[in-house]
């Protein structure tokens, strides 16, 4: 089930960012626990949103999205983020979570969604969720994180070019 979270999750948010292996206890704290702070504090701006899905109304979050337009382009939204702890991939969570986002940019008249993420092997799970679900890869910046690891861009268009 998706829904908001609420600020006493964030510790649980957190942890399923190091689950993933993307990011150190400390960057996420400071990276994720900076967006989720702003986000209980109302402090995010227009449009962004976090969200989390868990399987029923007794478990805790087992993956979470944050998502925003983009202020410099008309009915762009960037995908900021998305991660499923990963004892739980490949069980729908992520699809859940990519449905809510593509739903709600749709609503929104949003007429693309664009997703960064990383060159490394260990994404590769991520990148072919991407392209399995319509995502275009656009282009790649080397060496963008570090040296061998490239910035991935993704995207796909929410409105056809007749609904726009």
């Amino acid at each position: 089930m998706l829904r908001f979270p609420l600020p006493a999750e964030t510790r649980v948010l957190l942890s399923i960012a190091t689950e993933t292996g993307l990011f150190a206890p400390e960057e996420a704290a400071t990276l994720l626990g900076g967006v989720l702070d702003a986000f209980h504090a109302g402090q995010l701006g227009e449009g962004h949103v976090v969200q989390l899905w868990t399987p029923d109304r007794e478990h805790a979050p087992v993956g979470w999205v944050y998502f925003a337009p983009d202020s410099h382009a008309e009915g762009v939204w960037n995908l900021w983020w998305i991660g499923v702890s990963p004892p739980h991939h490949g069980r729908g969570a992520g699809q859940a979570l990519l449905d809510a986002v593509e739903s709600a940019v749709a609503s929104a008249s949003g007429r693309l969604l664009v997703i960064e993420t990383s060159a490394l092997p260990s994404l590769a799970r991520a990148r072919a969720f991407y392209r399995k679900r319509g995502y275009a890869e656009c282009g790649r910046v080397p060496d963008f994180y570090g040296v061998g690891d490239d910035k991935v861009i993704f995207a796909k268009r929410t409105l056809s070019l007749t609904e726009t």
